[in-house]
């Protein structure tokens, strides 16, 4: 970790993050997480790394997952055992990570891996899928340089280092040997009557914003041009053998 890093992240809540906004939160985990997630699959194994105060891993607990969380901010870490949250832990993910192989049924990173350079990005995506079961899934959200006003959210935090388009996820995937991948846009969320009305301008603005793209590139489909994206990467399961076989 730089000198930069370690001095923003002992201040990551005063600095930058301020208190964890849960209904939002609860928003983007219904919609873009947890469809991802196994379908009754009580018990499932989940590390959340990057979890910040645990708001994500409040939510998969409610649900029945076997959830932990893992943050480098002390700040963070803290709020988040202030709030009951003993199974979010202080430490490095790449030191969870690699405490097992095949351990969890989902690993999540929302808002982690742009804070990574490309090397340690590559790192975390083996190191991901050492850690998952076959079959298991790594949802992450990351800052879209599609975006045309992507630079808002990627240079808004003195701590980010890398954004990404849907061919450089699929490339890291691919290059961590996961099976399949799935990458979709982050539009606003409507849960209030302000959200709403941003999500309903939002989608005109996002169809013109593809138009551009298609006039420009020749790719008529596909387009992603919200600030985030998110994506999954599936390890191989295991093949099923025949009966008598």
């Amino acid at each position: 970790m730089s000198a930069l890093d370690e001095r923003m992240y002992q201040a990551y809540v005063s600095t930058h993050t301020g208190p964890a906004d849960g209904s939002s939160t609860r928003f983007i985990y219904r919609r873009d997480i947890r469809p991802c997630l196994p379908a009754g699959a009580a018990g499932a194994t989940v590390l959340d790394i990057g979890s910040g105060q645990g708001e994500l891993v409040r939510l998969l607990s409610a649900d029945g997952f076997a959830a932990e969380g893992v943050d480098v901010s002390a700040e963070q870490v803290a709020l988040a055992h202030a709030a009951g949250l003993s199974q979010v832990r202080l430490g490095d993910f790449h030191a969870r990570l690699g405490t097992a192989d095949s351990a969890w049924d989902a690993v999540i990173a929302t808002d982690v891996l742009e804070h990574l350079g490309a090397d340690e990005i590559l790192r975390t995506f083996d190191e991901v899928s050492r850690a998952l079961r076959p079959g298991g899934v790594f949802i992450a959200r990351v800052p879209n340089a599609v975006s045309p006003t992507g630079g808002h959210l990627m240079f808004g935090d003195i701590t980010h280092r890398t954004w990404f388009t849907q061919r450089s996820v699929r490339q890291l995937a691919a290059a961590a040997g996961f099976a399949t991948v799935r990458v979709f846009a982050c539009p606003p969320p409507a849960h209030g009557l302000t959200s709403a009305v941003r999500a309903a301008l939002w989608k005109p603005i996002s169809g013109m914003l593809k138009l551009s793209l298609a006039a420009e590139t020749g790719q008529l489909r596909g387009h992603i041009v919200t600030h985030n994206l998110t994506f999954t990467a599936r390890r191989e399961p295991v093949p099923q053998r025949s009966p008598g076989r």
